[in-house]
């Protein structure tokens, strides 16, 4: 395919197009076998309401596993190409679209098998495709090394499920022999019935009553026995597993890169952890009900046999009819599954922002606007509810109308023989009571499937999170930072225009620099990449003249660095808990802390350092807040500080206080600031840059 200057060309094309291209993508990821969800897509590509970009495709397919390069092209490459590309299309002169031009086919009139995630496959002609086709722009994609096949992500899905579930295999074979016990004994009343009814009662055995029925009574008592058991291995089971899995998601979601947070919605995190109780559940149905199905229907069918080898057959006959109805309706059910989910996430996320946001609320009374708005979002997540009620509702309709008829011709045929002299009376009674449960144990097992798949639904969403990568905490470890030097730096977020272009400057210990930028300039997303939770697209941070920043372990390097946002979160606790955020308090560095000047914030709280803040530091001013962020950074005794708007909830007399500090930490530490404007800054700067359209102007104080 013939190539020029397109990548970068594809590189300012920032006008969005709708969900089409992540679209095309997952198709793409699907034909060469492998398997990424939608959501990953979107998140990668930076995909926003309105869509992506063609350059948040081609980043996307890099981090993904493939080659992807940003071509130009006529049609008559494309036929040379010969294998699938993504195509940036108008559709009626109007609509931008992507589509995927698998292959010219000359079988097929030599058309084009295009695949549109709006419609699927279907052929275009080569003057169809010209028309349409009038950017000539496209994205070519070849997996490399990197591309995870489907086989190899459900292997590792596998093995993260079974080193979740190694530590309960005694307690599940425990439980699952405990079952057998439970069935067996679940047979001794038909078998009872019908020794009583053929044997005990027509010859009046008396004696031989009164020990059938003894020995029935202590039958019973230790199958009430051996299920209290069975039960308490259950719970402790079901205990065990939830602490498990809690902590290896939780734990794994903390250790995922900052940027990973700055594009979802809590509610989502929320949902997904509830998630764990789906899995736990349908584990619990496994190994309990489940296992005693199949196990009942072991047993049952070995006790028709011994009664009836012609009813035994005619029930592992009639068996597969009950499985085929319910697995007819399999793709309905976990697609219903999945949009129930999904719905949850979004009305869990509606709740926590509209809570969050009550005083805004409030304020504007708006309270009727978000009530609709809840309306509409909880209204759809009970719509789909509903659905996925309706669709186990008519499966289990059918299951039971198949199974009540499949009991009336075991009847009627048992009764037959009985009348014909085959079998007993007895016999009957017990022959019924076993078919019963053995189609009802065939039932259930086959009904196992929804939650199976509910799990399975539950299970995919977990392990999508579990599965990415986390951030790297390993690498060379520094005692001082003395100096910072950013060279060159390039960032942009993932589909989106640059944000930092070539930014370079420098930090020094005994230095205080301030950067000084317009709102959405990108002053903030510079602290981040200093952070080490954004990585720059190009370019170096180069510390003390000799070490590369992302050579230096993330956990040893935010031990060194210290940062007061604008906005400060505060945990459901004390004072003194949101400043260590440690378990055990540093008195010496506390006290050290508190004479820097906070004393008097200290003295005007309540019940000083054990004042509780409440939920959000609801308890709190902004400016109390602020200090309490001051407080926080400088507890841990940072060599390098970051100061986002530090005293823009401040009164008069706590920014001069601050103000203070600083002049005070100045020869000790590096200290970076950004603001919108100078203030009182002009007189504590050491230097002043400007952030204005991607870079950055430096110029002395006079």
């Amino acid at each position: 395919m013939k190539e020029n200057k397109l990548i970068k060309k594809t590189f300012s094309l920032q006008k969005d197009l709708t969900d089409c291209g992540v679209g095309c993508l997952q198709s793409l990821v699907q034909y060469y076998g492998g398997n990424i969800s939608l959501e990953t897509l979107r998140e990668k590509s930076g995909t926003a309401k309105t869509g992506t970009t063609l350059l948040g495709l081609h980043q996307c397919a890099n981090s993904i596993g493939f080659e992807a390069e940003g071509c130009e092209a006529d049609v008559d490459a494309l036929i040379e190409h010969g294998e699938p590309v993504i195509l940036h299309t108008i559709i009626d002169q109007k609509f931008e679209h992507y589509v995927i031009c698998y292959c010219y086919n000359l079988s097929e009139n030599h058309q084009f098998l295009i695949g549109d995630p709006a419609k699927g496959l279907e052929y275009w002609t080569r003057e169809y495709l010209e028309e349409v086709w009038q950017s000539k722009t496209c994205l070519t994609l070849k997996p490399n090394d990197q591309f995870q096949k489907k086989e190899q992500t459900e292997t590792e899905k596998k093995k993260w499920l079974k080193n979740l579930i190694k530590e309960d295999q005694e307690a599940i074979y425990t439980i699952i022999f405990l079952g057998l016990i439970f069935s067996l004994l679940g047979m001794s009343m038909s078998i009872f019935s019908q020794k009583l009814i053929d044997d005990i009662l027509p010859k009046k055995k008396t004696s031989v009553l009164l020990l059938s029925i003894s020995f029935l009574g202590f039958l019973l008592f230790a199958k009430v026995i051996i299920q209290a058991l069975r039960e308490l291995y259950i719970i402790k089971q079901s205990k065990s597993f939830n602490e498990r899995i809690n902590k290896n998601f939780y734990s794994s979601l903390l250790h995922l890169p900052k940027m990973f947070f700055d594009s979802r919605k809590v509610g989502d995190f929320v949902a997904r952890l509830n998630d764990t109780q789906r899995i736990q559940t349908v584990i619990k149905q496994l190994i309990t009900n489940t296992a005693v199905d199949v196990l009942g229907i072991l047993i049952s069918a070995g006790f028709l046999f011994f009664y009836s080898w012609k009813l035994a057959m005619v029930c592992i006959i009639i068996s597969p009819v009950i499985f085929y109805i319910i697995f007819s309706f399999n793709k309905k059910i976990i697609d219903a599954q999945r949009n129930v989910m999904q719905s949850y996430s979004i009305n869990e996320a509606n709740y926590i922002d509209s809570i969050r946001g009550i005083e805004v609320i409030k304020g504007f009374s708006k309270q009727d606007m978000f009530i609709k708005r809840n309306e509409t979002i909880f209204g759809l997540f009970q719509a789909r509810i509903f659905e996925l009620g309706k669709l186990n509702l008519t499966i289990a309709l059918y299951s039971g109308m198949v199974l009540v008829s499949f009991l009336l011709i075991i009847l009627g045929f048992s009764s037959y023989n009985v009348l014909n002299g085959e079998i007993k009376t007895g016999e009957l009674m017990a022959i019924i009571g076993i078919s019963s449960s053995l189609l009802s144990s065939i039932t259930n097992l086959a009904l196992v499937t929804i939650p199976i798949q509910e799990a399975k639904v539950a299970f995919d969403r977990m392990f999508e999170y579990s599965s990415l990568e986390k951030e790297k905490t390993e690498g060379l470890e520094i005692t001082e930072i003395k100096s910072i030097d950013i060279a060159n730096i390039d960032f942009r977020f993932n589909g989106r225009s640059r944000l930092l272009n070539q930014i370079s400057f420098s930090l020094q210990k005994g230095n205080i620099t301030c950067l000084l930028g317009e709102s959405g300039s990108g002053k903030t997303t510079l602290t981040e990449i200093l952070q080490k939770n954004y990585l720059p697209e190009n370019g170096e941070i180069i510390i003390n003249k000799n070490t590369r920043l992302k050579d230096v372990s993330i956990t040893n390097w935010r031990s060194l660095t210290g940062i007061v946002p604008q906005n400060i979160q505060m945990f459901n606790g004390s004072i003194l808990e949101n400043i260590i955020l440690e378990e055990q308090i540093d008195q010496q560095k506390l006290q050290k802390l508190i004479s820097l000047g906070f004393d008097q914030f200290i003295n005007s709280l309540p019940q000083a350092l054990l004042t509780l803040v409440g939920e959000e530091g609801i308890n709190l001013s902004g400016g109390q807040k602020q200090l309490l962020g001051w407080m926080r950074a400088l507890y841990h005794d940072p060599q390098f500080l970051i100061l986002d708007e530090p005293t823009s909830s401040l009164d008069k007399e706590n920014r001069e206080f601050i103000y203070e500090l600083i002049q005070k930490l100045k020869s000790e530490k590096v200290i970076f600031i950004i603001s919108h404007y100078l203030e009182d800054l002009k007189e504590i700067s050491d230097e002043i840059l400007t952030i204005k359209k991607t870079q950055i102007t430096n110029y002395l104080v006079s």
